[in-house]
C-alpha cells in the first residue's frame, strides 16, 4: 500500500534523532511519510525549515513510479526509481539506510541479500517488519505489494545494535559487527517510545519558561 505501521513511528523518529545522521537513504518509499519525519527530526527540528537551510541529504529508492506525489518533491533531494537491490551499489555512502516495512515483500535471500548491500555502503540501517505473517497480494497496481517472507528477529543476530517488538512489529538498528559495537541486544520496551528524549524536552521547555518569568535584574 506504499505506507507502514504507525507504531514505527516513535520509535524511528527517537533512533534518527539519536543516531543524527548527515545522509539518509530510504529504501522503498512509498507515499514518502519517513521522509518528512526524518526531514522534520533532523532539519526542521534544528530551525533548517526551508529547502536552501537543509543540511541532511535524503534521497530514496521506489520500485513502483506510481507511488509518486508531491510529497516526494518537498521531502526528498532526490528519489530513484528502479529495484533498490541494483541501486543500492550506485549511490555511494550514506549514514543511514531506512529499510521500513519493507523485507517481508521480498523472498528472504533476496531480503538478506539487500541487507547486506545496505550495510557495505550504510554506516547503519534501520529496520521494521512485521512479527508475523499475513497474505497480502498486489495493491494499487503494484505487485510488489506482496507479501513473500517472515523476518524474524534471530535472522539478524549477528549483526551490532540493538532490537525491540514494537506492537505488531519489530524493529532493528543494526551496523557491522566490530570491536567497537556490541552484539545484538533487545531494547527495553519503553526505550522505544522516545520517553528520554520528550522529559528532556519538557524540562528544557519547563526551564525557559521560568526563565521568561524570571524579574529583569
Amino acid at each position: 500500500m506504499g505506507v507502514s505501521d504507525a507504531s514505527n513511528v516513535p520509535f524511528v523518529a527517537a533512533e534518527l534523532q539519536r543516531l543524527n545522521p548527515q545522509s539518509i537513504l530510504e529504501i522503498g518509499v512509498g507515499f514518502g511519510k519517513w521522509g518528512v519525519i526524518a526531514r522534520e527530526c533532523l532539519d526542521a527540528w534544528k530551525g533548517h525549515y526551508h529547502r536552501a537551510q537543509w543540511q541532511v541529504r535524503i534521497e530514496g529508492i521506489e520500485i513502483f513510479e506510481g507511488y509518486r506525489n508531491p510529497i516526494w518533491a518537498a521531502a526528498y533531494d532526490h528519489v530513484h526509481i528502479g529495484d533498490a537491490l541494483t541501486l543500492v551499489k550506485t549511490l555511494g555512502h550514506f549514514d543511514v539506510a531506512l529499510i521500513c516495512d519493507v523485507i517481508e515483500h521480498m523472498e528472504k535471500p533476496t531480503g538478506r541479500e539487500l541487507l547486506n548491500r545496505l550495510l557495505n555502503c550504510c554506516d547503519t540501517v534501520i529496520l521494521t517488519t512485521p512479527l508475523s505473517f499475513w497474505p497480502q497480494q498486489e495493491q494499487h497496481g503494484n505487485a510488489h505489494e506482496k507479501h513473500l517472507s517472515l523476518g524474524e528477529p534471530e535472522d539478524f543476530q549477528e549483526f551490532s545494535g540493538h532490537l525491540v517488538e514494537l506492537g505488531a512489529t519489530f524493529a532493528a538498528v543494526i551496523s557491522r559487527p566490530g570491536a567497537d559495537h556490541l552484539k545484538l541486544r533487545l531494547q527495553k520496551r519503553l526505550d522505544h517510545v522516545g520517553v528520554r528524549l520528550l522529559l528532556r524536552a519538557l524540562v528544557r521547555r519547563v526551564s525557559l519558561k521560568t526563565l521568561g518569568r524570571a524579574p529583569n535584574p
